[in-house]
């Protein structure tokens, strides 16, 4: 085994030794223990997020507690599970935001890792797509939150595709995103922009003869991008199929709603408030 093998332990389990040792005394209470008081601080803070019930998922897991169950966890991760699918949708909106940066670093772990120890990584290759990117995966700040993240995610691009692995980024804000991330993209999808940085960064990814494209960008229409890099020969606008139905992204008619009006039957307060309390959406 090694610091970076997989293997299940409790945290809880973790606390009581750190605490055990903590609170060590020897000869009755005469002699202190060599780490007596060292972990005061470290023991307030780790049992604050044991007793937040928000963090349980991550402290107090339900299922999968034993190094065994990792199989079952890769099969529901890469779609063999039961059902199998093809692609796999994992929602961390329902996560805290201080610890959803180290949840995605995990998830971008996982893939490669799972790949990297594949003997057959080329017949089984894995895109892992990152909604709202620059919102976990930003330049270089000194929030430490983001560090593991993005060394995450940039191995991926670096090396992911030695082993199968590609990564897809998908933000509105390309300048607030990883330059070495981007840096290793090789096809750019670019939608409606009207920030004149994210503009000009776009420009900086054009042909020369084809930079007149990027003033289009502002006005594109729903559905409408423009592609270029290593997917096509020339960079081209086009009009992408609208997805019927349609997500959950999409907006809302606020013309059609407001015109109509409210009331308890659409939207029922006292649900919301419980959903709001309870944390359940």
């Amino acid at each position: 085994l090694s610091v970076d093998s997989p293997v299940y332990f409790s945290l809880k389990e973790m606390y009581l030794h750190f605490k055990k040792a903590n609170e060590q005394q020897l000869d009755f209470g005469k002699t202190k223990g060599a780490l007596f008081g060292q972990f005061d601080e470290f023991l307030i803070k780790l049992e604050s997020k044991l007793n937040d019930a928000r963090y349980d998922f991550l402290f107090k897991p339900k299922k999968r507690r034993s190094s065994e169950s990792l199989a079952d966890l890769i099969r529901d991760f890469v779609g063999m599970g039961d059902p199998r699918v093809q692609i796999t949708v994992i929602d961390l909106s329902a996560i805290p935001m201080d610890v959803r940066p180290i949840i995605a670093a995990q998830i971008g772990k996982l893939a490669y890792e799972f790949n990297f120890w594949n003997p057959n990584r080329h017949d089984f290759p894995i895109a892992l797509f990152c909604e709202e990117a620059h919102s976990y995966l930003p330049r270089e700040t000194d929030d430490d939150q983001y560090k593991g993240t993005r060394k995450s995610m940039e191995r991926i691009a670096k090396e992911g595709r030695k082993y199968g692995v590609g990564l897809v980024v998908i933000s509105q804000r390309p300048t607030d995103l990883s330059e070495t991330i981007l840096a290793q993209c090789g096809t750019f999808l670019c939608m409606r922009l009207s920030n004149p940085d994210d503009q000009g960064y776009i420009r900086k990814l054009m042909p020369a003869g084809e930079q007149d494209l990027v003033d289009s960008l502002s006005s594109l229409g729903r559905g409408e991008m423009i592609v270029m890099g290593e997917a096509i020969p020339l960079p081209t606008r086009f009009q992408m199929h609208i997805p019927n139905p349609p997500p959950y992204s999409s907006g809302s008619d606020y013309h059609l709603a407001w015109r109509k009006g409210f009331d308890e039957k659409i939207v029922d307060i006292d649900d919301i408030a419980d959903r709001w309390r309870r944390q359940i959406r």
